[in-house]
C-alpha cells in the first residue's frame, strides 16, 4: 500500500536524481569549454606547430601522434607538454 511517506520519499529520490543529473551535465559542459579554450590558447600562443593540421574537434576525437624533434618521444601535438629539455617545441 502506498502511504504519504512512501510517496514523499519517492518524490525526494526522483528530485535528487534529476538535480544530480543536471549538475553532472553542467560540470561536463564546463570541462569541455575549458578544454576547448585551453586548446585554442595553446594552438595560438604555443611554439611552432603544424599549421596545416586542423585542430582537434571538441567532441574529443583522436589526435595523430608525431615525433618530438628534441627527445624522439611520440606525443599528441595539441595536448603535449614539455619533456623538460630546453629546446622542446611543446613548451610548458
Amino acid at each position: 500500500m502506498l502511504s504519504f511517506s512512501k510517496l514523499l520519499l519517492l518524490a525526494l529520490v526522483i528530485g535528487a536524481v534529476w538535480f544530480g543529473w543536471r549538475w553532472v551535465t553542467r560540470v561536463n559542459a564546463i570541462g569541455r569549454d575549458r578544454a576547448a579554450a585551453k586548446r585554442r590558447d595553446s594552438a595560438t600562443a604555443g611554439p611552432a606547430r603544424r599549421s596545416a593540421a586542423p585542430p582537434p574537434s571538441p567532441a574529443g576525437d583522436a589526435e595523430d601522434m608525431e615525433k618530438c624533434p628534441e627527445c624522439g618521444a611520440y606525443v599528441a601535438p595539441y595536448s603535449a607538454v614539455s619533456c623538460g629539455r630546453p629546446a622542446c617545441p611543446y613548451g610548458r
